[in-house]
Order: C-alpha cells, then structure tokens, then sequence
C-alpha cells in the first residue's frame, strides 16, 4: 500500500488488533483496513485484542499509533493551520512520551565530543532574535542556559534548529518539569538579562540518540536476561533494524548515571554523567554497568517515523507556542 492511498490524518482515532509483541509495544493491524502498524504501549496486552488508538504518521507502509486519546491535542490539529508533518509531531510528542520518570540535572546532555563551548550572555532587546537564528542555521548541539535570579539551570537539545529535548530544574522545584513545559521556561530564561549560556555542537546521531530519552518509547526489558545479556540482545535488534534509541543506566534514585547511545543501528559509544566521560567502546558501557550493584537499565527507542518526511521533528521555539505568554 502507497502512503497516498491512506487518507488518515494525525490526531484521527483507529481502532487496532494486536497481532504480535515488539520491543516497547506491539505490531498491529488497523481495522478495517488491514494496514500493518506499531502501538507503543507499557501495559501487557493480550495478543488479538481489538483497542483504540490514536493515528500519528505513516511510515512507508506501517503506521505509528499512540494508544493514548489525547482530546486536547486531537481537536486542536483538526483545526491547526499546521502542516501534516509539524501536527504529527504534536501528536505524538503529546500523547505517548510524557516520561520524566528519571529525575535529570543538565549534566545528562553531554558537554562537546570536542573544543569547548561558547559562552554567550544575550542582549535582551537582540535575544528574541537569537531563536529564529537558531533555527535557520539548522543548529544541531546543546544551549544550556544558567540564571542566578531564577536559581535555574537548563539544557535544550538541538537537532537541525528544533528542540528534541529539554532539561529544566531550580533549587526551589526539585522534581523536573514535563519536556514541553521545562522548554517555556527555558525560553523564558535565554531571554533574560542575566542569563549565562553555554552553546556547542553535537554529532546528528548523539543528538538524535539523546533525544529518544525525551520523545521515544521504553522496551520492557525480559527481567530473565542480566544486564550484559540484555545490553547484547537490544544491540543486536537494533543493528537489524536500524533503530535510534538511548540506553539509560538508572540508579536507585532513579537518577541517571550513564547513558549509550545507538543510531541507524551503530552504537555510538557509552557517557558516565558524573565524570563527564565518553567512550566510542561497547566494554566501557559494561563497566558502567558491572560498577553498580545492579542498577536499573532502561532503553528509550525513538520512532522511526520521526526521522522521516512524515514527520517535522521536534519544537520551534521561535513560534508564539514558546514566545507568547502562558501560565
């Protein structure tokens, strides 16, 4: 089937049977129209169960599907001037991934592979200009902003000009803010006159990598297999098919500790937060793991789709969605 002959539009409620399990969710096919697809989705569902879900994007042949309704986000690109790509995103980064379930200081963006960052304090009456540059040098690295009156430290995720992730955290609210709500504030602070920021580049695929801690769906690991085991077996399925995603090595905090990252299938390389260290071999991501007594391991896995002409990946901030008032 040619992506033309699918007349769906995201935000479109579908129903689906689950015909098998996938990492982080289930291959299904949409009915009536029989159109294969893949819903995301953290609960245990009995295989040839029929359930709604909610149309997002096509990817070649195989739909993405959230399995979240999400009201507000539906009626709102059902009457959006947006293009079909920049209201799938919407869809997707509304529904499914609202998963701060790690508590995150900055630090989790790693500083650049090489060089040093650029140390930036904004005009104020200049600032707002700042964003719409970024996005139209197509900017793909970190901007970590830090201000004393606000007590803030915050880190935006870049990957040609669009934020793919963000980090905002104060000393007065512990608890990280969701990712669409902590970019406000981050806006908010980059255009403030007392902000310190730092800017650097980052390769395409570490961003995109990074990015699927904020925007991509969590496997539910075999609790049969240890951690190296596991490590193994998602490494080899995603060199066969070619996915992006981030490992997430969790302390009993729930605070990160180190994080690998895999693009277009190829392991990237392994970063220990609190040492700021990096390292393109698989053994220092096992000695990461191996120096912790038994620590959490999550696997984030960035939808294809997102990477795709289906899809305008990420937020604009310099759109009235950021730039205008709100709560």
């Amino acid at each position: 089937m040619d992506d033309s002959d699918v007349e769906l539009k995201p935000g479109e409620s579908v129903w689906c049977q689950l015909q098998s399990p996938e990492p982080g969710g289930y291959l299904v096919t949409l009915t009536p129209s029989g159109i294969e697809g893949f819903l995301p989705s953290e609960d245990p569902i009995q295989i040839g169960r029929v359930v709604p879900a909610t149309f997002v994007c096509m990817n070649g042949e195989r739909a993405l599907l959230t399995y979240a309704f999400v009201l507000g986000t539906t009626a709102r690109v059902q009457v959006s001037t947006a293009s079909v790509q920049e209201n799938a995103f919407s869809v997707w980064a509304d529904s499914y991934p609202d998963m701060n379930r790690v508590r995150r200081a900055v630090d989790i963006v790693m500083p650049p592979l090489s060089g040093s960052a650029m140390m930036l304090k904004l005009d104020p009456e200049k600032a707002p200009g700042f964003l719409g540059s970024i996005e139209s040098s197509a900017f793909t690295g970190c901007i970590k902003a830090f201000c004393e009156t606000r007590r803030s430290r915050a880190a935006i995720l870049f990957h040609e000009g669009r934020a793919v992730g963000s980090v905002y955290t104060t000393k007065v609210v512990l608890d990280p803010y969701s990712f669409e709500k902590g970019l406000k504030k981050t806006v908010d602070d980059l255009l403030a006159a007392d902000a310190d920021l730092e800017m650097y580049e980052l390769p395409p695929g570490m961003v995109l990598s990074m990015s699927s801690l904020f925007l991509g769906y969590i496997d539910h690991r075999d609790i049969s297999l240890d951690n190296k085991q596991y490590v193994a077996k998602m490494l080899e399925y995603f060199s066969k098919s070619k996915a992006t995603a981030c490992f997430s090595v969790i302390h009993e905090s729930e605070s990160p500790l180190a994080l690998g990252f895999v693009w277009d299938g190829n392991f990237l390389g392994a970063y220990s937060i609190a040492d700021q260290k990096f390292s393109e071999e698989k053994s220092f991501l096992n000695q990461l793991i191996e120096g912790q007594a038994e620590p959490g391991l999550q696997v984030y896995i960035l939808p294809p789709a997102m990477t795709t002409d289906s899809v305008l990946f990420g937020y604009s901030l310099s759109s009235e969605q950021f730039t205008g008032d709100y709560d």
